[in-house]
């Protein structure tokens, strides 16, 4: 549990909590200040709890959609076409998520 860096609590410099090259200076700050990795994510290299990255807007769009897709109403009335294209697009991004999640077993792998 010593890893974990949410909100940077550990004072880590900013050009160290996400990485995606790993140029001199920020081997020298990862050297220096004993940070170790949290997760990847593709290309990123997180010395920060990514969660802390998710503003409080993000965490109400993730709470609307989940909600539209447990209620099965829209945010406005008309329809898909009625919807404002940021809300169209957060649906279909859960939707993708979802699908994949539902293809991986119980400890992430494929299922067979």
């Amino acid at each position: 549990m010593s890893a974990r860096n949410c909100r940077n609590h550990k004072n880590l410099p900013d050009d160290i909590l996400a990485v995606t090259q790993y140029t001199y200076g920020v081997e020298y700050d990862l050297r220096n200040t004993g940070a170790q990795k949290i997760i990847s994510l593709g290309d990123v290299r997180f010395y920060e709890c990514p969660l802390s990255y998710i503003t409080s807007e993000t965490w109400e769009l993730i709470r609307l959609v989940y909600m539209i897709d447990d209620t099965k109403q829209m945010l406005f009335d008309g329809g898909l076409s009625q919807q404002p294209f940021w809300l169209i697009e957060a649906i279909e991004i859960h939707k993708a998520e979802a699908a994949q999640n539902a293809s991986k077993g119980k400890h992430g792998e494929p299922q067979s």
